[in-house]
């Protein structure tokens, strides 16, 4: 099935043409974005769009004699679909595929930018290049499997170590992925901004949250111009110095809405919030969803 339409999520394009199959979808709750999804597939004939994300599709159930094959315009590649055994998709490329057989897969799909704030000036400049050689096979690797059955099973939970779980798992992932490709690069002599100094940027933000907090003060805690800093900061983090505040300042009120029993208002006012609305909008900003939908959500998960 041919779809022209541009899109820019895996998931979107899931939802709309492989409506015919069950699906289930999951976001991260955590400070690294990426999206799971589980469905129930059988025969069919797509194209998929090129996406800026990296798509990890590992096969959890498959009848006896499934298969597939995709082309991503080098080529047919063609081989069976078993349990445990994941296929690659890199980001930036369309791709054909005939499949053969009924199976349940879970999806495991990573924006690009995510891969950027992981490796930071270590990332490969042409990721969607960089990681082609995983593409001509599907790969039986002890790592994978158990990491992305990890991620799905903690995405349900809203407690903080559900947060910091996933984002350690998806780290290790990415990394092992990058490693696999044999795209690992030397690491940098220069460091654009040294743990010590983003240790210091941290304990001051964790401290001033409520408060108002601008690049300035952060340029000072850091003991760097403002110029040097907000460009060191960036390499090093992958997101400017603002969304990243913004997304710290989202992450605690999360954690408030969650463990405390408090009116949006004063959360966003512990939080540094303008008020909110600025507390709402930038909530769904970093989230995709309301403070309330995304609590609502959650308490029935």
């Amino acid at each position: 099935m041919e779809n022209p339409k541009s899109w820019t999520k895996y998931a979107d394009f899931y939802r709309a043409s492989y409506s015919a199959f069950p699906q289930e979808h999951k976001d991260s709750p955590g400070r690294l974005p990426f999206h799971m999804i589980t469905m129930d597939l059988g025969d069919h004939e797509f194209t998929d769009p090129a996406v800026p994300e990296a798509v990890v599709s590992l096969p959890l159930s498959a009848q006896e004699g499934n298969s597939w094959a995709w082309d991503f315009g080098d080529g047919w590649h063609r081989d069976s679909a078993k349990p445990g055994r994941v296929l690659v998709l890199p980001p930036d490329n369309s791709s054909r595929w005939e499949v053969r057989g009924q199976r349940k897969v879970l999806v495991l799909t990573i924006p690009s930018k995510t891969v950027k704030q992981i490796l930071g000036p270590s990332v490969p400049a042409h990721l969607g290049e960089a990681l082609i050689p995983l593409a001509d096979k599907t790969l039986e690797d002890p790592l994978i499997q158990p990491l992305m059955l990890r991620l799905w099973q903690s995405l349900g939970g809203a407690h903080t170590t559900d947060r910091l779980l996933v984002d350690g798992a998806l780290v290790t992932l990415v990394s092992h992925l990058i490693q696999r490709a044999g795209c690992v690069q030397k690491a940098p002599k220069y460091v654009a901004l040294p743990p010590w100094r983003l240790r210091r940027v941290r304990e001051y933000v964790e401290a001033h949250l409520h408060e108002e907090v601008d690049i300035v003060t952060l340029s000072d805690v850091a003991g760097l111009s403002v110029r040097h800093f907000s460009r060191a900061f960036r390499e090093e983090i992958g997101e400017t110095p603002h969304k990243w505040l913004m997304t710290r300042r989202t992450e605690k009120a999360m954690e408030l809405m969650t463990d405390a029993n408090m009116g949006l208002a004063q959360i966003a006012e512990l939080c540094g919030f303008a008020g909110q609305s600025h507390f709402t909008k930038v909530f769904k900003q970093v989230t995709g969803h309301t403070p309330k939908r995304w609590y609502n959500e959650r308490k029935r998960s």
